[in-house]
């Protein structure tokens, strides 16, 4: 408990940072915040998970990646 007393004093001091921290650039995302409930059948949705897992990302995330690709291209057309 003393470590996190020093350390906030310190920032309240103005001494949080010392000349050899590294800066690292940290980009923000749009939180999502909208969920679409779909129904598919279990070899429909096993499809989409083995895809998903050749491509290292979650079934989920490879069906959002596919609904905002299509979006982009009717807005191209």
């Amino acid at each position: 408990m003393a470590d996190i007393d020093k350390a906030i004093k310190e920032i309240e001091q103005g001494n949080a940072w010392d000349a050899s921290d590294e800066v690292v650039q940290v980009e923000i995302k749009k939180p999502l915040d909208k969920v679409i409930p779909v129904r598919l059948s279990a070899d429909k949705w096993e499809e989409i998970r083995r895809e998903a897992r050749e491509l290292g990302i979650g079934p989920t995330t490879l069906a959002r990646m596919w609904i905002l690709e299509r979006l982009r291209q009717r807005v191209k057309a």
